[in-house]
C-alpha cells in the first residue's frame, strides 16, 4: 500500500485496502502541515462548518470543509497524502461534536417561562440560530453583528456565556426584588 495523494485515492476503483487500514488510525490535529484551532477560527466559519458537516456528500464538500478548518488551498488538500486525511477527519468530526455538545450544555436555558417562549413562536427563530447571538452581542456592544462573526470563535463563545450568566443573575435578582 502506497501513501498516495487524496486526488489519487479518489480516482481508485477500489479503496477497500486503504479504508480497512486507514480507518483505524487515531485522530490527529494535523493536515497538510497545518493544525486546526476552532477557538481562533472566525465564529461564522465554525458555525458554517457545523451546518456543512451533515450535508457533505462529495469530495468537493470535504475539500471545502478542510480548506476552511485547516486554512489551506484546494491544491494543498488534493496533494496531501491519504494517510493524513483519515486521522485529520476523525479529529475534525470529534472537535465539532465537542463544540455542539458544549454549546448545548453551556447555553441551554432553564427558564420557568420556557413554555411561554415556545407559545410565542420561538421555533420561528431557529433558522437564525447562528446569527441571533451575534445580534444580541452587537446590541450590547454597539457593533454590527456580522462584524462580530469574523471575531475568533473562542472570544464570541466566552462573551455569550458571560452574557447568559449575567442575564440569569439579573433575572433571579428581579424575582427576589419583586417579592
Amino acid at each position: 500500500m502506497k501513501n498516495i495523494s487524496i486526488k489519487q485515492y479518489t480516482a481508485l476503483q477500489d479503496t477497500l485496502m486503504y479504508d480497512a487500514v486507514l480507518e483505524h488510525l487515531n485522530p490527529k490535529n494535523t493536515f497538510a502541515g497545518r493544525s486546526m484551532d476552532t477557538n481562533k477560527m472566525p465564529y461564522a466559519n465554525v458555525k458554517y462548518c457545523i451546518r456543512l458537516l451533515p450535508k457533505i456528500n462529495s469530495w468537493e464538500g470535504i475539500c471545502q470543509l478542510f480548506t476552511i478548518c485547516f486554512d489551506i488551498t484546494e491544491a494543498e488538500f488534493w496533494a496531501t497524502p491519504i494517510a493524513e486525511y483519515f486521522p485529520a477527519k476523525k479529529y475534525l468530526v470529534s472537535e465539532f461534536e465537542t463544540i455542539i455538545t458544549t454549546e448545548s450544555k453551556a447555553l441551554a436555558s432553564q427558564s420557568t417561562d420556557a413554555h411561554l417562549w415556545h407559545m410565542a413562536g420561538a421555533d420561528r427563530l431557529k433558522p437564525y440560530s447562528d446569527t441571533l447571538p451575534l445580534l444580541q452581542l452587537g446590541k450590547l456592544f454597539g457593533q454590527y453583528p456580522f462584524d462580530l462573526g469574523r471575531k475568533p470563535y473562542g472570544e464570541i463563545f466566552s462573551l455569550l456565556i458571560q452574557t447568559k450568566t449575567q442575564n440569569e443573575v439579573e433575572h433571579d435578582y428581579q424575582k427576589l426584588n419583586s417579592k
